[in-house]
Parts: structure tokens; sequence; C-alpha cells
């Protein structure tokens, strides 16, 4: 196997054996996160050279497991949560029946198993300047907009990703997973995740695991698949 290939259950958030831990080190000051092993180094040059170019970004969110990602979709599924919508309003979760919860959820939170940050080549990222200014962080589009708190680092970002062979796998809304402009993703490990998924173990760890919605989920599992999972914007869509 090829040191970059990860197996099924990395690929699905069951073993963490592919992660770097990495905090307090003196090249990536205020940055804490995990990261699959040989993601590390172009991570770290992307983020350098965001310090040098004076629009320092600071990762927020990287590596989750299924379970962590289990607790987020159960707190949205179970509770009195707003979920956001693709039309940029929200909605109370329980004022939705349970099939039209799971497809709410499902606009900006993973299926359990799905989600790209099991793989250790993902991050949610954001303005580290306006973190340090006391700035809560709410990962909305507008923040990213011209005028927002990150309208300067979504623009370095369109300039140099590609770069350093990372991408934005939801640049765009096309229908599945809605605009994450806060997403970026390292491509050549990315890629190859996506092309290996293991989509009969997932069906089989859903099938056993505790999660919200689970009768309306299995039905359609493999139109979520396709519509959420396989649904990206790749790099010939641009960075």
């Amino acid at each position: 196997m090829n040191s970059s290939m990860m197996t099924a259950q990395q690929l699905i958030g069951l073993d963490q054996k592919h992660l770097l831990l990495i905090e307090n080190n003196i090249e990536l000051i205020g940055q804490k996160f995990q990261c699959h092993h040989e993601v590390l180094v172009p991570l770290a040059k992307l983020i350098r050279q965001s310090e040098i170019d004076g629009i320092p970004l600071r990762i927020v969110s990287s590596y989750r497991s299924f379970e962590q990602q289990l607790a987020i979709w159960n707190k949205k599924y179970y509770q009195e949560v707003e979920l956001n919508l693709r039309d940029g309003s929200s909605i109370n979760s329980q004022d939705l029946d349970g099939e039209a919860r799971v497809k709410a959820i499902l606009n900006y939170s993973a299926l359990p198993g799905t989600s790209r940050h099991h793989w250790g080549t993902d991050f949610d990222i954001f303005d580290a300047c306006a973190i340090d200014q006391g700035y809560e962080v709410q990962l909305l589009e507008a923040e990213f907009e011209e005028q927002g708190p990150c309208g300067n680092l979504n623009l370095w970002l369109e300039q140099t990703l590609a770069t350093y062979q990372f991408f934005k796998p939801y640049l765009t809304d096309k229908g599945g997973v809605a605009c994450e402009p806060w997403h970026i993703s390292y491509h050549p490990i990315s890629h190859s995740a996506l092309q290996e998924f293991p989509v009969a173990l997932l069906t089989q760890t859903i099938q056993e695991a505790e999660i919200g919605g689970k009768q309306f989920i299995l039905p359609m599992l493999e139109q979520i698949l396709e519509q959420y999972v396989f649904n990206i914007c790749d790099t010939d869509d641009g960075v």
C-alpha cells in the first residue's frame, strides 16, 4: 500500500493511525490541529506563505472522528438546534419531520463516516487577525465576501491555493453540500481517498450506529453519497 493511502476504517473516521497532532510548534504559532502525515509539509508552507503575505490564516477545524461527527449529527437531529438552510435562512430542527431534518442537516454537516474531515486532508480556516481581535467565528458565506472579515483572505486563497495543491471542494453550490468558502482540501490525497471510499463498510457502520434518522438515511444512502460526497468542485472547476 502506498504510504499516502488510507485503510477503509481510516476513510470513515474509525482509525487515526494516519494522523499527526500539531500543537505548540514554534513554526506554526497559534495553530493546533490534526492532519494526515503527508499533508503537514504542504499545509505548513501554505500557512507560512499566508503570514509572509500579511494575511495569516488560522485552522479552526481539522480532523474529526466518526464519533465526533456522530455527536454533531445527533445534536442537530435530536435537539432544538437552528439549522442553516441554503437560502441563508434558518429553521429549528424540531420543526421538520425526520426525513426533511436529515436533508436539512446535510446542507452543512456530513453524515458520520462521509466527512472529508475524517481523512486529515481537509480544514476549515479563518482570518487569524480577526480571531485574535476577538471575532466570533461563525463560518458563514458572508464572512468570506469582499466586506467580510475574511474578504482579503478569500481573495488570497483564490490566488494561492493551487500553488500548494489545495482546493475548495465546496467552492460553489452544486446541489449537494452548500457553498463553504472556508473549507480547503489537499488534492493529491483527498482525491485518492474519494476514489477509494468504502461504501460497504460505511453502510454496515451506519446500520450498527446509534444515529438519528437512521430509518430515513439507509433507504437513501446511495443518493446521499452521490449528492453530498462525490458531488464536489474538483480542481477542474477552479480553486
